[in-house]
């Protein structure tokens, strides 16, 4: 397993949160968050997310808050790369950084297969009936499979949901679930698939991009976009790929281009 630069320290096999790092608040954001769909800020604190809410509320409480304006960026769990290789060897260290310009959080050896009782697939490269695993009941995870021109993860989030033949797509949550909740469960984590207070603040801050909630079929959406459904918002993929601009792992920044570019936001 490949843990990216500025990862905690593990004892005992727990991660220790980073206590070094003064509080951070993102303010103007969209939270990928089933408990908090409204939230337009968060707090990051002792290497977690300390807080989420709106932006009023949060400038009152968090006054003291080196804040961070990410306005229009939607905030995400990082994706994993759950066959990083096409073997079962340690993916190459030197591949971390990028790995974090794409947003990926956590490197795992490969191969493709069933493995922890997961089901890791590399989406761009391999057919699978996504949907009927998924009416099944296995958990998929996806990779790259040490291909990297495979490497980008909303590539994976595409083919499962876009590109694969109609009968086996499946939407773009359970997509985006399977590139970044079900690699955490191949390495033995538990992890909800969404950003809540009391988790490690492990997130990527994507640029401001058109954002939806897609269903199976074509062109209709099965969830509604009204926030009160709690249904988290991703980005359109008929438009391409949103660029991370911040990726951030136990409170540390591993990858930041925020504030760079007509995209970015700036500290103040």
């Amino acid at each position: 397993m490949s843990v990216l630069p500025g990862a905690a320290e593990r004892m005992g096999g727990v991660s220790a949160p980073n206590q070094s790092a003064p509080p951070v608040l993102y303010t103007g954001i969209v939270l990928y968050s089933a408990e908090d769909p409204e939230a337009s800020a968060m707090l990051v604190a002792d290497g977690l997310i300390a807080w989420t809410g709106p932006e009023d509320s949060a400038l009152v409480l968090h006054p003291e808050a080196e804040r961070v304006d990410a306005t229009g960026c939607l905030v995400t769990p990082g994706f994993v790369d759950a066959a990083a290789t096409a073997d079962g060897t340690d993916p190459d260290p030197a591949g971390d950084a990028a790995a974090a310009r794409r947003g990926i959080v956590l490197r795992l050896p490969g191969p493709t297969g069933m493995r922890e009782g997961v089901q890791v697939i590399a989406p761009v490269t391999e057919d699978a009936d996504y949907l009927g695993l998924v009416g099944e009941g296995t958990p998929l995870a996806f990779g790259s499979a040490g291909r990297a021109e495979d490497a980008e993860p909303w590539s994976w989030v595409r083919a499962a949901a876009r590109t694969a033949p109609a009968a086996h797509r499946i939407s773009d949550r359970a997509a985006f679930l399977a590139a970044s909740r079900g690699g955490q469960r191949v390495a033995g984590r538990r992890h909800p698939g969404t950003l809540r207070t009391g988790l490690p603040a492990t997130f990527v801050v994507w640029e401001p991009w058109d954002l939806t909630v897609r269903s199976l079929a074509e062109g209709v959406d099965s969830w509604s976009t009204d926030p009160r459904s709690r249904t988290p918002l991703l980005p359109d993929l008929d438009q391409g790929a949103p660029r991370a601009l911040r990726t951030v792992i136990d409170g540390r920044l591993v990858h930041d281009d925020l504030g760079r570019g007509p995209h970015g936001g700036d500290a103040t």
